[in-house]
């Protein structure tokens, strides 16, 4: 797949200089499925400590239980 992104002159100048025509995808490819896996890791460090916080817990029970009368 083919996507097309802006980056700043002065980072694509580098970029092209550094590194070699051949080696750019592999090279952003790489960078943006480690950025991604820290992003899955983040979220999933976020869902373990909110389902260890024994408040939340509470709070979301009493929503559960709430009953407004309104029939579905």
């Amino acid at each position: 797949m083919r996507i097309t992104l802006s980056i700043p002159d002065s980072i694509a100048r580098k970029f092209q200089s550094a590194i070699p025509p051949r080696q750019r995808s592999r090279l952003v490819a790489a960078l943006l499925s480690e950025e991604l896996q820290k992003r899955e890791n983040a979220l999933e460090a976020a869902c373990v400590a909110a389902n260890k916080d024994n408040v939340l817990e509470k709070e979301i029970e009493e929503w559960q239980a709430f009953n407004d009368g309104i029939q579905e």
